[in-house]
């Protein structure tokens, strides 16, 4: 499927806080599933994510921007945007 199918399959599922979702992709399709996806035998994926927060699903506006920051990581496995947000040289753990 599409992102914009997968968008509108991840709402219409409405997973609650803090369950476990994982999402792949194999060339432009994606793919999705409760729980940790395992190996199943064929190709790996050519980037994979699994996410547990918060679902934002009732919040249009919100969900927009969440679900474009959540491929956006995803991505970020194959060579897109650098998405690291932790200064190396700042000690662990981050203090504000």
């Amino acid at each position: 499927m599409n992102a914009e199918r997968l968008s509108a399959q991840l709402r219409a599922a409405r997973p609650a806080d803090g369950e476990v979702v994982s999402i792949d992709r194999h060339g432009g399709e994606y793919r999705w599933r409760r729980g940790v996806m395992l190996p199943t035998g064929e190709r790996p994926p050519d980037a994979w994510i699994s996410y547990s927060g918060r679902w934002p699903v009732d919040d249009p506006e919100g969900w927009v921007a969440f679900f474009d920051d959540l491929l956006a990581e995803l991505e970020s496995m194959t060579g897109g945007a650098d998405r690291c947000r932790w200064p190396l040289d700042e000690p662990w753990p981050r203090g504000h």
